[in-house]
Protein backbone atom coordinates (compact mmCIF):
# COMPACT_ATOMS: atom_id res chain seq x y z
CA UNK A 1 0.00 0.00 0.00
CA UNK A 2 1.32 3.38 -0.61
CA UNK A 3 1.53 5.88 1.31
CA UNK A 4 0.02 9.83 0.29
CA UNK A 5 1.65 12.91 1.14
CA UNK A 6 0.22 15.28 3.15
CA UNK A 7 -0.73 18.68 1.27
CA UNK A 8 0.43 21.23 3.82
CA UNK A 9 -1.61 24.45 4.13
CA UNK A 10 0.19 27.62 3.88
CA UNK A 11 0.57 29.11 6.76
CA UNK A 12 -0.96 32.55 7.71
CA UNK A 13 1.38 35.30 7.89
CA UNK A 14 1.99 36.64 11.23
CA UNK A 15 0.48 40.55 11.61
CA UNK A 16 4.16 41.30 12.04
CA UNK A 17 5.16 39.63 9.27
CA UNK A 18 2.55 41.27 7.19
CA UNK A 19 3.59 44.84 8.38
CA UNK A 20 7.43 43.86 7.33
CA UNK A 21 5.55 43.01 3.97
CA UNK A 22 3.56 46.13 3.20
CA UNK A 23 6.70 48.24 4.77
CA UNK A 24 8.92 47.21 2.05
CA UNK A 25 6.24 47.27 -0.37
CA UNK A 26 5.07 51.34 0.58
CA UNK A 27 8.90 52.23 0.87
CA UNK A 28 9.64 51.15 -2.49
CA UNK A 29 6.24 52.86 -4.29
CA UNK A 30 7.06 56.22 -2.07
CA UNK A 31 11.10 56.44 -3.66
CA UNK A 32 9.95 55.37 -7.23
CA UNK A 33 6.99 58.00 -7.14
CA UNK A 34 9.25 60.44 -5.47
CA UNK A 35 11.97 59.23 -8.14
CA UNK A 36 14.76 59.51 -5.45
CA UNK A 37 14.76 63.37 -4.29
CA UNK A 38 14.88 63.74 -0.76
CA UNK A 39 11.41 65.84 -0.03
CA UNK A 40 13.68 68.40 2.55
CA UNK A 41 16.62 68.59 0.45
CA UNK A 42 15.93 68.06 -3.03
CA UNK A 43 19.08 66.29 -3.27
CA UNK A 44 19.05 62.53 -5.21
CA UNK A 45 19.72 59.51 -3.31
CA UNK A 46 20.40 56.14 -3.61
CA UNK A 47 20.88 52.93 -1.71
CA UNK A 48 20.82 53.03 1.93
CA UNK A 49 21.26 56.83 1.71
CA UNK A 50 17.25 56.39 0.39
CA UNK A 51 14.65 56.28 2.49
CA UNK A 52 11.12 56.67 3.50
CA UNK A 53 10.13 59.35 5.97
CA UNK A 54 7.10 60.72 7.71
CA UNK A 55 5.47 64.11 7.82
CA UNK A 56 3.73 62.95 11.05
CA UNK A 57 6.01 60.27 13.09
CA UNK A 58 4.17 56.73 12.94
CA UNK A 59 4.71 56.90 16.47
CA UNK A 60 1.49 59.13 16.92
CA UNK A 61 0.23 59.21 13.43
CA UNK A 62 -1.01 55.51 13.94
CA UNK A 63 -2.06 53.34 11.46
CA UNK A 64 -3.68 55.81 8.73
CA UNK A 65 -0.90 58.48 8.78
CA UNK A 66 1.90 55.22 9.16
CA UNK A 67 0.92 54.64 5.65
CA UNK A 68 -0.90 57.75 3.75
CA UNK A 69 0.96 58.62 1.02
CA UNK A 70 0.79 62.34 1.72
CA UNK A 71 2.29 61.50 4.88
CA UNK A 72 5.28 59.57 3.14
CA UNK A 73 7.97 60.65 1.05
CA UNK A 74 11.09 59.88 0.29
CA UNK A 75 14.26 61.40 2.17
CA UNK A 76 17.93 61.23 2.46
CA UNK A 77 19.37 59.07 5.64
CA UNK A 78 21.07 62.24 7.22
CA UNK A 79 17.24 64.36 6.88
CA UNK A 80 15.31 61.39 8.32
CA UNK A 81 17.75 60.06 11.24
CA UNK A 82 20.56 62.41 11.50
CA UNK A 83 17.55 65.47 11.68
CA UNK A 84 14.94 63.28 12.78
CA UNK A 85 12.83 64.23 10.05
CA UNK A 86 13.45 67.65 9.56
CA UNK A 87 9.79 68.04 10.46
CA UNK A 88 10.23 72.00 10.33
CA UNK A 89 10.97 72.03 6.52
CA UNK A 90 8.68 68.68 6.06
CA UNK A 91 5.51 70.29 6.88
CA UNK A 92 6.75 73.67 5.16
CA UNK A 93 6.99 71.65 1.78
CA UNK A 94 3.53 69.63 2.62
CA UNK A 95 1.32 72.91 2.97
CA UNK A 96 3.55 73.96 -0.26
CA UNK A 97 2.52 71.13 -2.43
CA UNK A 98 -0.60 70.02 -0.84
CA UNK A 99 -2.29 73.09 0.34
CA UNK A 100 -2.98 73.82 3.97
CA UNK A 101 -6.44 72.47 3.84
CA UNK A 102 -5.02 68.83 3.30
CA UNK A 103 -2.94 69.53 5.65
CA UNK A 104 -5.35 69.79 8.78
CA UNK A 105 -7.33 67.20 7.22
CA UNK A 106 -4.19 64.66 7.53
CA UNK A 107 -3.46 65.82 10.68
CA UNK A 108 -7.11 65.11 11.88
CA UNK A 109 -6.85 61.98 10.96
CA UNK A 110 -4.09 61.18 14.04
CA UNK A 111 -7.55 61.32 15.86
CA UNK A 112 -9.78 58.73 14.13
CA UNK A 113 -8.75 55.51 15.10
CA UNK A 114 -8.78 52.12 12.93
CA UNK A 115 -7.97 48.61 13.79
CA UNK A 116 -4.52 47.69 12.55
CA UNK A 117 -4.88 43.90 11.98
CA UNK A 118 -4.15 41.08 9.67
CA UNK A 119 -7.63 42.62 7.74
CA UNK A 120 -5.54 45.86 7.53
CA UNK A 121 -2.06 45.02 6.37
CA UNK A 122 -3.60 42.85 3.61
CA UNK A 123 -5.79 45.42 2.51
CA UNK A 124 -3.23 48.30 2.28
CA UNK A 125 -0.79 45.12 0.55
CA UNK A 126 -2.94 44.77 -2.20
CA UNK A 127 -3.92 48.60 -2.36
CA UNK A 128 -0.36 49.01 -2.66
CA UNK A 129 0.57 46.82 -5.26
CA UNK A 130 -2.27 47.13 -7.35
CA UNK A 131 -4.51 50.04 -6.43
CA UNK A 132 -3.98 53.82 -7.02
CA UNK A 133 -2.89 56.81 -5.08
CA UNK A 134 -6.82 57.90 -4.85
CA UNK A 135 -7.72 54.61 -3.70
CA UNK A 136 -5.11 53.76 -1.37
CA UNK A 137 -5.79 57.46 0.32
CA UNK A 138 -9.80 56.76 0.16
CA UNK A 139 -9.26 53.59 1.85
CA UNK A 140 -7.11 55.18 5.03
CA UNK A 141 -9.27 58.22 5.31
CA UNK A 142 -12.61 56.67 5.87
Amino acid sequence: MKKTKKVKKPKKKTEKQLKNILWAIVSKRIKERDKNICFTSDKYVEGSNSHCGHGTPSSVGGGRLRYHPKNLHCQSYHENVNLGGNGREYYKRQVDKYGQETIDKLDQLKNKYIKVDVIFYQKLIDLYTNGTWEEIELFLES
